[in-house]
């Protein structure tokens, strides 16, 4: 194993497995563990001997709990919408390793962990996790990259349903709209997953390469120059909002916040 404090790297074989590595944090994405991420990734794709990566969070409470609110920076949201975020970085190189990446959720999921979770290729999860998607509770507008993953996923209905109600979802809701693929119990999720991974190493590269290369092209649909102008203005509205402001006081101070739309 080798160890890179808030990421931990297993190697077996053909498969590879990366463990988010906070568990005290319930494993709270940051900029150093997506930096870590992405870098270990670009690691196996160069190196090209891994056929399939497992992802998973550390510990039994989380997959990841999101993204650590007390890392955002005054620019963040708007950076995340064009791309120039670690959050964003580290999810394309997810979307294009050459080889599939699936997701062991062995603990809840929210907010960017929750879209970490939907970019990776296959999603397993334990049979009492939580998802949900809570940037309307907390005054900020998700990136439309983002949101797209889940409208590709799970169509427009049910990512209505995550997003505007912002409400938690369990793993059998979760399973039945199509947000996660398998829901095994907790005394079988790693013998389940690694079954898995093992068989997808045993396929052949090439073809797994280009089944996964053709699938991305097909879901990379580009909005238009309209729209992308209205989503960036409405984006920066919203940064520079005092609900947003008051949204990561609450959070930090742990309790509910008080919107005014302004």
């Amino acid at each position: 194993m080798t160890e890179l404090k808030e990421l931990l790297v297993e190697e077996n074989g053909a498969v590879c497995t990366l463990i988010l590595n906070r568990p005290e944090k319930r494993n709270l994405l940051n900029p150093s563990t997506l930096k870590l991420l992405d870098s270990e990734l670009v690691r196996l794709k160069q190196e090209d001997k891994v056929r399939c990566v497992v992802l998973r969070g550390s510990g039994d409470k989380a997959f990841s709990s999101g993204y650590d609110i007390s890392a955002i920076g005054e620019n963040d949201m708007i950076k995340h919408h064009d791309g120039d975020h670690t959050l964003g970085k580290a999810l394309k190189t997810i979307e294009s390793f050459p080889y599939p990446v699936i997701a062991m959720m062995n603990g809840h999921a929210f907010g960017a962990g929750l879209e970490v979770a939907v970019t990776c290729d296959i999603r397993i999860t334990v049979d009492d996790c939580l998802f949900g998607m809570p940037p309307a509770k907390l005054g900020v507008v998700y990136s439309y990259s983002g949101m797209k993953k889940f409208l590709d996923l799970i169509g427009p209905g049910y990512t209505k349903e995550l997003f505007l109600i912002g409400r938690p979802i369990s793993s059998e809701r979760a399973t039945e709209i199509g947000l996660i693929n398998f829901m095994v119990s907790k005394e079988n999720i790693e013998e389940f997953t690694y079954e898995m991974a093992n068989e997808i190493a045993e396929n052949a590269p090439l073809s797994l390469k280009t089944l996964k290369e053709i699938t991305n092209a097909l879901g990379n649909r580009p909005i238009s120059d309209e729209d992308e102008k209205l989503i960036r203005t409405m984006t920066l509205k919203v940064q520079n909002s005092q609900d947003y402001k008051e949204g990561q006081k609450a959070f930090s101070e742990k309790r509910k916040p008080e919107f005014k739309g302004e």
